[in-house]
């Protein structure tokens, strides 16, 4: 097995578990269960040494066997939501802006047992400002729970009441119903014939197990989760079709049959892949490289790392519509030197963009930029309109080049900035 996993792996991911623990490599198909799981294996060491101890260490069980019952001795009223009516039915308790994204897949409750949970004094549970820290399992978090478990078998998650404000909210309890009253867990198992998998020692954000096999993501959203080269969708991880020369990026597969970009959800709103396809799609020159970079005539279109969109060079893209790259986490480098539009919320959560060169641009709608943290200088003279609210996040903008006329009242950078009149 440590041949296997220096193989698969590397030697310092084999070495680091070997000098660790030996036995780990006696966990079954041990190789399977890390197949999806990063290049870094410390963060997996106190889960795999769970796995390891796991049968000379069971959990004591509880006598109750009524998953709702124990629900309601930890302070919860809950009930099984197995209607699109009862699916929904809590979404009056979330923020706006915070809804569950299970409140948008209406075949959700026919694909997994979802048990809703309510503490009894949910309405009295004050939405603390932690200004961006929200603690995932404070008391107003934990006051609103969705124990979702796969019919099919081998995947829990527990979501709260934040949803997506902070890390990892769909591993609320560390996904493990114990962690909420001791019992759960077979419980619901019984009550609803289904096996899935928990641990005493959660997995580090951004980790999560399907059918005993560790997934590192990198985002999630309506309840898919996208990896290296691999996502899953109703608990079955789905690996790119690397040898066929097809991509991952982000939430879109390149299709190097067809030379298009497509989205892997059609409810995922950005836009990205049709605006692309608009000015690329179907040129015979793009290919990926070996690096698993778009490239079309030995230029880097599409920059990637870990399957994740890092620099983008598109010469000849005009226009963005809307929503276009609002999930660009880590996009650092943007060159669009032909754009000249972009839609409202394009690049919102563009949190590590440090360069952004748009010398054509000339209106931009709202929400533009909403959190590009570490923007440091945004350069574009021929800008005409700029929408309410784009760069509403940019503490480290010090440059701003853009006519002064262009700017709404409710979106002028401070005063400190230098801005071109």
């Amino acid at each position: 097995m440590y041949k296997k996993i220096k193989k698969q792996k590397g030697e310092k991911f084999a070495q680091t578990l070997r000098n660790f623990h030996n036995g780990i490599f006696e966990i079954p198909d041990l190789d399977v269960v890390l197949r999806h799981a990063g290049r870094q294996a410390e963060p997996l060491l106190p889960y795999l040494m769970h796995r390891l101890s796991t049968n000379d260490n069971e959990p004591p069980s509880s006598l109750q066997k009524d998953p709702f019952i124990l629900l309601d001795q930890a302070g919860y009223k809950a009930f099984h939501a197995d209607t699109l009516e009862k699916q929904n039915s809590i979404a009056p308790y979330f923020k706006k802006g915070e809804l569950l994204c299970t409140f948008n897949d209406h075949a959700r409750y026919k694909n997994y047992h979802m048990v809703h949970a309510v503490k009894k004094n949910a309405d009295q549970i004050k939405r603390e400002d932690f200004n961006g820290k929200e603690q995932r399992e404070d008391a107003y978090g934990t006051s609103v729970i969705s124990i979702q478990m796969l019919k099919s078998g081998g995947f829990i998650s527990i979501k709260n009441r934040y949803n997506h404000s902070v890390a990892s909210c769909d591993n609320t309890f560390k996904s493990n119903p114990d962690h909420i009253i001791d019992g759960l867990s077979e419980a619901l198992k019984t009550h609803f014939n289904v096996e899935f998998s928990t641990t005493v020692d959660a997995l580090p954000n951004g980790y999560t197990t399907f059918s005993n096999q560790v997934f590192k993501y990198h985002f999630e959203r309506h309840n898919i989760y996208y990896g290296d080269q691999a996502w899953v969708e109703n608990g079955k991880i789905h690996d790119v079709n690397r040898a066929a020369g097809d991509a991952l990026f982000n939430g879109f597969i390149f299709d190097n049959k067809t030379k298009t970009l497509r989205k892997i959800d059609p409810a995922y709103k950005d836009s990205f892949a049709d605006d692309f396809n608009r000015c690329y799609g179907g040129n015979n020159g793009l290919y990926v490289d070996k690096n698993a970079n778009l490239m079309l005539k030995g230029e880097i279109l599409i920059g990637a790392e870990h399957s994740q969109i890092k620099t983008l060079n598109l010469p000849e893209l005009t226009s963005m519509s809307e929503f276009c790259l609002c999930m660009a986490h880590v996009l650092t480098e943007f060159n669009a030197p032909s754009l000249t539009s972009m839609g409202g919320c394009c690049l919102y959560y563009a949190g590590a963009l440090t360069e952004f060169n748009v010398p054509k641009l000339t209106a931009m709608g709202e929400r533009c930029f909403y959190n590009a943290c570490a923007l440091t200088e945004f350069n574009a003279p021929k800008l005409a309109y700029m929408g309410e609210r784009c760069l509403f996040h940019a503490p480290a903008l010090t440059k701003f080049n853009a006519p002064k006329n262009a700017i709404p009242q409710t979106s002028r950078p401070s005063s400190t900035l230098n801005v071109i009149p």
